[in-house]
């Protein structure tokens, strides 16, 4: 162990005593830090008083007031004798006064920053209680604006834009057209930009007034006898084209709107006679005499069909001799031939003689209608009247050979009688 201590001793003789032929060390100065602590500090604080510029010269809107911008608003003011500090809206003092601050401006060899001290403090007023009572109103915006505009105050617009608060508080809320926006304190070359916005939501509300009010139709109510001639109209149209089905459908219709439409009546009856279904067509047919007593038409058209089916009988109870006379009145002969007819079929002479008696009177120069009268009264036993009759009809001429000669033959039996 000592030897190994003599040897390390012995090394670190040499290596004193040796000179490697190294220059000797040199020996760096130690320099202060407080120069590179001030510099620091400088730039930190430059860097706080742009930003603190910037907060302080902010807007309601977020935008930063230059300079520029400043002078110009104090000089859209009206007064001109006001400070730079009074004529932009939302300016506080800062503690300086105007007169110190314009002798602050004069001074040589000012600063960057002692220039722009006149701008710190720069803020938006507060809204005032009109302004609240405005948000808080109800009332439509197209109502405020159109009540708002005044083409004649262009100045106290002006001075509303450039934000006098002591001429709000005087103005009464009805004529403080909105809230103030950024666009409001911008140059006048905005107003007619604002006012054709304004002109367009006053329109677009009249034109939704407009179309949501309920369109109003005045439509008259039709009669039963308008609806029913329209159901009788199409009632023909579909005949006419073959849509029996249909026809029937819009007949019924018409009568069931209007029973007293004869013409509806009649076709209605007229269509079921030509399906061949006379059951159908004598009860409609009867529904009008129910209707109409007196009338003549139902009877005469109820007869024809039975005439065809030689019910003559139901004839006779259709056609009294009560109506002859009013037949006669409306020149009804087919009623009146129809009638006596019947009544000579079924040997009812005097019924038919009432019948005959009316056509002779209707139609004096026919000769059968003479002829059938004598016939009649031959029934009957009047030879007086048949005589007669028979000598009119041969008088008249006209007749057919067998008639002519009947009625020749009885005039001669009952003139030979004693």
């Amino acid at each position: 162990m000592s030897i190994l201590n003599d040897t390390l001793k012995s090394l670190d003789k040499r290596n004193q005593s040796e000179d490697f032929g190294l220059p000797p060390t040199v020996h760096l100065a130690h320099r202060p830090l407080w120069p590179k602590i001030f510099i620091g500090i400088a730039i930190i604080a430059l860097l706080g008083w742009f930003v603190l510029s910037a907060v302080l010269n902010k807007r309601d809107d977020g935008t930063t007031v230059s300079s520029t911008e400043a002078d110009k608003l104090a000089a859209q003011a009206p007064d001109s004798t006001l400070t730079k500090t009074e004529r932009v809206p939302g300016l506080t003092q800062t503690g300086k006064s105007a007169g110190s601050d314009e002798q602050a401006e004069g001074q040589t060899g000012t600063t960057g920053l002692e220039a722009n001290d006149e701008f710190e403090g720069m803020r938006s007023s507060p809204l005032s209680e009109n302004d609240i009572a405005l948000q808080n109103s109800p009332t439509d915006v197209a109502a405020l604006v159109t009540n708002s505009v005044d083409e004649t105050r262009e100045d106290d617009e002006a001075q509303y834009r450039v934000g006098a608060s002591d001429s709000r508080k005087d103005t009464p809320i009805e004529t403080i057209p909105v809230k103030a926006t950024p666009a409001e304190s911008a140059p006048d070359e905005a107003a007619p930009a604002e006012t054709g916005a304004a002109e367009t939501m006053l329109t677009e509300t009249k034109s939704a007034e407009i179309i949501s009010r309920p369109p109003v139709v005045e439509v008259a109510p039709k009669t039963p006898q308008q609806q029913s001639a329209v159901h009788l109209e199409a009632g023909l149209k579909a005949y006419n084209f073959g849509m029996y089905g249909e026809a029937q459908k819009s007949f019924t219709l018409a009568l069931s709107t209007h029973p007293e439409n004869d013409e509806a009546r009649k076709q209605l009856a007229a269509l079921y006679f030509g399906q061949n279904n006379s059951l159908q067509a004598l009860q409609v047919l009867s529904e009008g005499v129910m209707l109409s007593p007196q009338s003549l038409m139902w009877r005469e058209l109820m007869a024809k069909i039975l005439m065809q089916e030689s019910r003559f009988e139901e004839v006779l109870n259709l056609m009294p001799d009560s109506l002859d006379a009013k037949a006669l009145a409306e020149g009804r002969a087919d009623y009146l031939i129809i009638k006596g007819t019947s009544a000579q079929t079924i040997n009812k002479p005097a019924q038919a003689v009432s019948a005959f008696s009316a056509m002779t009177s209707l139609q004096p120069n026919n000769a059968k209608w003479w002829l059938a009268l004598g016939v009649n009264y031959d029934a009957l036993a009047d030879e007086r009247l048949a005589i007669s009759s028979y000598s009119r009809a041969l008088a008249i001429g006209g007749l057919s050979s067998a008639s002519a000669k009947y009625a020749s033959s009885r005039l001669t039996e009952l003139q030979e009688q004693p």
